[in-house]
């Protein structure tokens, strides 16, 4: 599935949480933590970061 299709589920299941529980939900699922809202799909790319397991390294070089 495309990110413009998995948005589409996000904006759905979302709208149908918030009107649910009567408060806007965005922000309140577990992948969320990965979110970038300036991201053209942003709940698609923060589910696909979020279940990436990654670990990020920084190299650091020592002068003599």
């Amino acid at each position: 599935m495309d990110f413009k299709s998995q948005q589409a589920e996000f904006d759905n299941k979302k709208w149908y949480d918030s009107v649910l529980l009567g408060d806007d939900q965005c922000g309140t699922y577990d992948f969320c933590v990965k979110c970038n809202k300036a991201d053209e799909y942003p709940c698609a790319k923060a589910m696909q970061r979020y279940n990436t397991k990654y670990i990020r390294l920084a190299i650091i070089k020592r002068h003599k």
